[in-house]
Protein backbone atom coordinates (compact mmCIF):
# COMPACT_ATOMS: atom_id res chain seq x y z
CA UNK A 1 0.00 0.00 0.00
CA UNK A 2 2.96 2.44 0.88
CA UNK A 3 4.92 1.92 -2.63
CA UNK A 4 1.01 2.59 -4.33
CA UNK A 5 0.50 5.62 -2.55
CA UNK A 6 3.91 7.12 -1.86
CA UNK A 7 3.80 6.79 -6.07
CA UNK A 8 0.86 8.40 -6.60
CA UNK A 9 2.27 11.35 -4.09
CA UNK A 10 5.65 11.66 -5.92
CA UNK A 11 4.03 11.08 -9.68
CA UNK A 12 4.36 14.55 -12.03
CA UNK A 13 6.60 15.77 -9.39
CA UNK A 14 9.53 14.98 -11.32
CA UNK A 15 7.89 16.53 -14.53
CA UNK A 16 9.61 19.63 -14.63
CA UNK A 17 8.01 23.04 -14.85
CA UNK A 18 4.60 22.19 -15.13
CA UNK A 19 1.51 23.91 -13.16
CA UNK A 20 -2.42 22.58 -13.53
CA UNK A 21 -3.12 26.10 -15.31
CA UNK A 22 0.15 25.52 -17.62
CA UNK A 23 1.91 28.43 -16.99
CA UNK A 24 5.27 28.83 -16.53
CA UNK A 25 7.27 31.78 -14.38
CA UNK A 26 10.22 33.18 -16.11
CA UNK A 27 12.42 35.09 -14.32
CA UNK A 28 13.33 38.25 -14.53
CA UNK A 29 16.54 39.86 -14.61
CA UNK A 30 17.95 43.19 -12.79
CA UNK A 31 18.16 44.13 -9.21
CA UNK A 32 16.56 41.71 -6.92
CA UNK A 33 14.61 40.04 -9.69
CA UNK A 34 11.67 37.90 -8.98
CA UNK A 35 10.96 35.88 -6.23
CA UNK A 36 8.04 33.54 -6.99
CA UNK A 37 6.07 32.23 -3.76
CA UNK A 38 3.69 29.56 -4.05
CA UNK A 39 0.96 29.07 -1.27
CA UNK A 40 -2.62 27.12 -1.34
CA UNK A 41 -5.96 27.51 -0.16
CA UNK A 42 -7.41 28.16 3.77
CA UNK A 43 -6.75 30.33 6.76
CA UNK A 44 -3.54 28.43 7.47
CA UNK A 45 -2.29 30.35 4.74
CA UNK A 46 -3.05 33.78 6.50
CA UNK A 47 0.45 34.93 7.15
CA UNK A 48 1.05 35.08 3.38
CA UNK A 49 -2.30 37.06 2.40
CA UNK A 50 -0.82 39.61 4.41
CA UNK A 51 2.77 39.73 3.52
CA UNK A 52 1.39 39.91 0.08
CA UNK A 53 -1.34 43.08 0.65
CA UNK A 54 1.00 44.85 2.87
CA UNK A 55 3.92 44.50 0.25
CA UNK A 56 6.32 43.01 3.56
CA UNK A 57 8.88 41.62 1.37
CA UNK A 58 9.79 44.50 -1.29
CA UNK A 59 10.06 46.74 2.19
CA UNK A 60 12.04 44.41 3.78
CA UNK A 61 14.39 44.12 0.69
CA UNK A 62 16.76 46.68 -0.59
CA UNK A 63 16.51 47.08 -3.91
CA UNK A 64 13.84 46.24 -6.31
CA UNK A 65 12.65 43.21 -5.80
CA UNK A 66 9.17 41.53 -7.89
CA UNK A 67 6.99 39.27 -6.24
CA UNK A 68 5.02 37.09 -7.88
CA UNK A 69 2.68 35.07 -5.97
CA UNK A 70 0.80 31.55 -6.99
CA UNK A 71 -2.44 30.28 -5.73
CA UNK A 72 -1.73 26.30 -6.31
CA UNK A 73 -3.79 23.47 -5.17
CA UNK A 74 -1.55 20.83 -4.09
CA UNK A 75 1.80 20.22 -2.40
CA UNK A 76 2.66 18.00 -5.91
CA UNK A 77 2.53 21.52 -7.91
CA UNK A 78 4.62 23.38 -5.73
CA UNK A 79 7.76 20.42 -6.22
CA UNK A 80 7.16 20.24 -9.65
CA UNK A 81 8.15 24.27 -9.37
CA UNK A 82 10.31 23.89 -6.56
CA UNK A 83 12.53 21.34 -8.96
CA UNK A 84 12.05 23.64 -12.41
CA UNK A 85 13.29 26.23 -10.53
CA UNK A 86 10.08 28.37 -10.86
CA UNK A 87 9.35 28.47 -7.52
CA UNK A 88 11.50 29.95 -4.75
CA UNK A 89 9.11 30.26 -1.73
CA UNK A 90 6.40 27.73 -0.62
CA UNK A 91 3.90 26.79 1.56
CA UNK A 92 2.69 23.40 2.21
CA UNK A 93 1.12 20.89 5.26
CA UNK A 94 4.01 19.48 7.27
CA UNK A 95 3.27 15.95 6.09
CA UNK A 96 3.99 16.52 2.42
CA UNK A 97 7.18 18.25 3.19
CA UNK A 98 8.36 15.90 5.06
CA UNK A 99 7.77 13.50 2.27
CA UNK A 100 8.98 15.64 -0.12
CA UNK A 101 12.26 16.94 1.36
CA UNK A 102 13.15 13.13 1.96
CA UNK A 103 12.48 12.46 -1.18
CA UNK A 104 15.17 15.05 -2.22
CA UNK A 105 12.85 17.95 -3.22
CA UNK A 106 15.94 20.76 -2.73
CA UNK A 107 14.47 22.28 -0.44
CA UNK A 108 14.26 23.47 3.77
CA UNK A 109 11.59 24.65 6.27
CA UNK A 110 12.54 28.50 6.94
CA UNK A 111 9.43 28.96 9.32
CA UNK A 112 6.30 27.06 10.63
CA UNK A 113 3.34 28.77 9.42
CA UNK A 114 0.32 28.08 11.40
CA UNK A 115 -1.59 25.46 13.49
CA UNK A 116 -5.43 24.91 12.91
CA UNK A 117 -7.73 22.89 13.78
CA UNK A 118 -8.46 19.68 11.96
CA UNK A 119 -11.49 17.35 12.25
CA UNK A 120 -13.05 14.45 10.55
CA UNK A 121 -16.78 15.47 9.93
CA UNK A 122 -19.65 13.11 9.12
CA UNK A 123 -22.85 13.57 7.83
CA UNK A 124 -23.64 9.77 9.33
CA UNK A 125 -25.40 9.43 12.15
CA UNK A 126 -24.27 5.79 12.76
CA UNK A 127 -20.51 7.22 12.85
CA UNK A 128 -19.29 8.25 15.63
CA UNK A 129 -15.39 6.57 15.67
CA UNK A 130 -13.28 4.73 13.28
CA UNK A 131 -14.86 1.51 14.38
CA UNK A 132 -18.06 2.54 12.68
CA UNK A 133 -16.20 3.03 8.87
CA UNK A 134 -17.14 0.40 6.90
CA UNK A 135 -15.45 -0.19 3.65
CA UNK A 136 -18.53 0.97 1.99
CA UNK A 137 -17.92 4.70 3.22
CA UNK A 138 -15.87 7.39 1.17
CA UNK A 139 -13.80 9.78 3.11
CA UNK A 140 -12.86 13.02 1.10
CA UNK A 141 -9.27 14.78 1.84
CA UNK A 142 -7.46 16.89 -0.15
CA UNK A 143 -5.04 14.53 -1.43
CA UNK A 144 -3.45 11.30 -0.98
CA UNK A 145 0.01 11.82 0.89
CA UNK A 146 -1.67 15.22 2.48
CA UNK A 147 -0.95 16.30 6.03
CA UNK A 148 -4.92 15.22 6.63
CA UNK A 149 -3.71 11.89 5.16
CA UNK A 150 -1.52 11.26 7.30
CA UNK A 151 -3.57 12.69 10.45
CA UNK A 152 -6.21 10.12 9.44
CA UNK A 153 -3.31 7.36 9.72
CA UNK A 154 -2.50 8.37 12.96
CA UNK A 155 -6.53 7.92 14.38
CA UNK A 156 -6.44 4.48 12.16
CA UNK A 157 -3.53 3.73 14.04
CA UNK A 158 -5.17 4.39 17.11
CA UNK A 159 -8.49 2.98 17.09
CA UNK A 160 -8.30 0.58 14.50
CA UNK A 161 -4.73 -0.61 15.28
CA UNK A 162 -3.47 -0.49 11.48
CA UNK A 163 -2.09 3.57 9.87
CA UNK A 164 -3.55 2.47 6.88
CA UNK A 165 -6.78 0.36 7.17
CA UNK A 166 -8.78 3.15 5.48
CA UNK A 167 -6.82 4.10 2.77
CA UNK A 168 -9.08 2.47 0.20
CA UNK A 169 -11.52 4.76 1.38
CA UNK A 170 -10.17 7.74 0.77
CA UNK A 171 -10.94 10.21 -1.90
CA UNK A 172 -8.68 13.08 -3.13
CA UNK A 173 -10.41 16.29 -3.27
CA UNK A 174 -9.75 20.07 -2.53
CA UNK A 175 -10.87 21.17 0.91
CA UNK A 176 -14.03 22.73 -0.81
CA UNK A 177 -14.92 20.22 -2.97
CA UNK A 178 -14.87 17.78 -0.16
CA UNK A 179 -17.03 20.44 2.01
CA UNK A 180 -19.55 20.13 -1.14
CA UNK A 181 -19.78 16.44 -1.16
CA UNK A 182 -20.07 15.91 2.16
CA UNK A 183 -23.00 18.49 2.56
CA UNK A 184 -24.80 17.10 -0.05
CA UNK A 185 -24.26 13.40 1.09
CA UNK A 186 -21.24 12.02 -1.95
CA UNK A 187 -19.31 11.32 0.56
CA UNK A 188 -19.97 9.62 3.97
CA UNK A 189 -16.61 11.83 5.89
CA UNK A 190 -14.44 14.91 5.28
CA UNK A 191 -10.82 15.43 7.41
CA UNK A 192 -10.99 19.00 6.74
CA UNK A 193 -9.40 22.24 8.26
CA UNK A 194 -10.54 25.71 9.18
CA UNK A 195 -12.44 27.67 7.63
CA UNK A 196 -14.08 24.14 6.22
CA UNK A 197 -14.96 22.99 9.68
CA UNK A 198 -16.51 26.14 10.85
CA UNK A 199 -18.79 26.36 8.41
CA UNK A 200 -19.71 22.41 8.35
CA UNK A 201 -20.31 22.70 12.17
CA UNK A 202 -23.10 25.37 11.79
CA UNK A 203 -24.81 22.56 9.06
CA UNK A 204 -27.68 20.49 10.59
CA UNK A 205 -26.70 16.54 10.38
CA UNK A 206 -23.03 17.27 9.93
CA UNK A 207 -21.15 16.03 13.47
CA UNK A 208 -17.64 15.70 14.87
CA UNK A 209 -16.35 12.11 14.84
CA UNK A 210 -13.88 12.03 17.62
CA UNK A 211 -10.76 11.05 18.34
CA UNK A 212 -8.44 13.45 16.25
CA UNK A 213 -6.89 15.86 18.86
CA UNK A 214 -5.71 13.00 21.09
CA UNK A 215 -3.22 11.71 18.00
CA UNK A 216 -2.26 15.37 16.98
CA UNK A 217 -2.80 18.11 19.98
CA UNK A 218 -4.07 21.88 19.01
CA UNK A 219 -0.88 23.69 18.33
CA UNK A 220 1.04 21.61 16.42
CA UNK A 221 2.31 22.94 13.47
CA UNK A 222 0.31 22.47 10.74
CA UNK A 223 1.29 24.56 7.27
CA UNK A 224 5.33 25.37 6.80
CA UNK A 225 7.27 27.60 5.07
CA UNK A 226 10.09 26.21 2.69
CA UNK A 227 12.91 28.32 1.03
CA UNK A 228 14.63 26.86 -1.81
CA UNK A 229 18.23 25.81 -1.87
CA UNK A 230 19.29 27.80 -4.64
CA UNK A 231 17.43 30.75 -3.04
CA UNK A 232 19.02 30.49 0.64
CA UNK A 233 22.58 29.86 -1.54
CA UNK A 234 22.41 32.37 -4.46
CA UNK A 235 20.58 35.22 -3.03
CA UNK A 236 20.88 35.42 0.77
CA UNK A 237 19.80 38.65 0.82
CA UNK A 238 16.46 37.87 -0.63
CA UNK A 239 15.78 34.88 1.49
CA UNK A 240 16.76 36.97 4.84
CA UNK A 241 13.85 39.85 3.06
CA UNK A 242 11.32 36.88 3.05
CA UNK A 243 12.30 35.75 7.28
CA UNK A 244 11.38 39.50 8.01
CA UNK A 245 8.51 39.52 6.04
CA UNK A 246 7.47 36.62 7.53
CA UNK A 247 7.91 37.49 11.19
CA UNK A 248 6.42 41.01 10.64
CA UNK A 249 3.23 38.96 9.44
CA UNK A 250 2.66 37.42 11.88
CA UNK A 251 3.42 40.12 14.89
CA UNK A 252 0.42 42.04 12.31
CA UNK A 253 -2.19 38.77 12.85
CA UNK A 254 -1.02 38.64 16.84
CA UNK A 255 -0.91 41.72 17.70
CA UNK A 256 -4.15 43.24 14.81
CA UNK A 257 -6.21 40.52 15.34
CA UNK A 258 -9.25 43.44 13.57
CA UNK A 259 -7.52 44.70 11.17
CA UNK A 260 -5.70 41.48 9.91
CA UNK A 261 -9.56 39.88 9.90
CA UNK A 262 -10.55 43.11 7.84
CA UNK A 263 -8.01 42.15 6.00
CA UNK A 264 -8.81 37.99 5.32
CA UNK A 265 -12.31 38.15 5.32
CA UNK A 266 -12.86 39.28 1.62
CA UNK A 267 -10.80 36.28 0.71
CA UNK A 268 -13.11 33.65 2.34
CA UNK A 269 -16.16 36.09 1.81
CA UNK A 270 -17.19 36.22 5.61
CA UNK A 271 -17.67 38.57 7.43
CA UNK A 272 -15.04 40.63 9.23
CA UNK A 273 -16.83 39.39 12.65
CA UNK A 274 -17.00 35.78 11.39
CA UNK A 275 -12.96 36.07 10.69
CA UNK A 276 -12.24 37.25 13.54
CA UNK A 277 -14.34 34.41 15.56
CA UNK A 278 -12.61 32.19 13.21
CA UNK A 279 -8.63 34.02 14.22
CA UNK A 280 -9.57 33.00 17.70
CA UNK A 281 -10.51 29.84 17.73
CA UNK A 282 -7.95 27.87 20.94
CA UNK A 283 -6.63 25.60 17.67
CA UNK A 284 -5.79 28.90 15.49
CA UNK A 285 -2.29 29.83 15.95
CA UNK A 286 0.40 31.78 13.36
CA UNK A 287 3.94 31.53 15.16
CA UNK A 288 7.33 31.00 13.03
CA UNK A 289 8.19 27.88 15.78
CA UNK A 290 5.29 25.84 16.79
CA UNK A 291 6.40 22.35 17.86
CA UNK A 292 5.82 18.58 16.14
CA UNK A 293 7.77 18.72 13.09
CA UNK A 294 9.72 15.61 13.75
CA UNK A 295 6.74 14.16 15.95
CA UNK A 296 4.99 13.63 12.80
CA UNK A 297 8.49 13.01 10.64
CA UNK A 298 8.72 9.60 13.06
CA UNK A 299 4.69 8.77 13.05
CA UNK A 300 5.29 8.99 8.73
CA UNK A 301 8.15 6.50 8.95
CA UNK A 302 6.92 4.11 12.09
CA UNK A 303 4.06 3.63 9.76
CA UNK A 304 5.57 3.65 6.49
CA UNK A 305 4.58 6.69 4.99
CA UNK A 306 8.38 7.07 4.14
CA UNK A 307 10.98 4.55 4.13
CA UNK A 308 13.16 7.01 6.78
CA UNK A 309 12.97 10.26 9.07
CA UNK A 310 15.11 13.14 8.52
CA UNK A 311 18.29 12.29 11.02
CA UNK A 312 17.44 15.60 13.03
CA UNK A 313 15.29 18.65 12.90
CA UNK A 314 18.87 20.96 11.68
CA UNK A 315 19.23 18.96 8.63
CA UNK A 316 15.96 20.24 7.51
CA UNK A 317 15.12 23.66 8.28
CA UNK A 318 17.56 26.60 8.20
CA UNK A 319 18.55 28.40 11.30
CA UNK A 320 15.36 30.85 11.49
CA UNK A 321 13.30 27.77 11.96
CA UNK A 322 14.94 26.65 14.95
Amino acid sequence: MKKKWLAAVLAGTFVLGLFPNGQNVAKASGDGGTLTIAYQYGLAYAPMTIMQEQGLIEKNYDGDLEVEWLNLNSGQAINEGVLSGDIDVANMGVGPFITGVTAGIPYKMYSTIAAQPHKLMTNNDSINSLTDITSEHKIALVNIGSIQHILLGMMAKEQLGDPHALDNNLVAMAHPDGMAALLSGSVDCQLTTSPYIFMEQEEEGIHEVEGLSDVWPEGNAFIVGLVSDDLVENRPDVYEAVVAATSEAMDFLNEHQEEAAAILCEKEDVTAETMLEWMQDPGCAFDMKLPGVMDMAEFMEEAEFIEEAPESFEAITTESAR
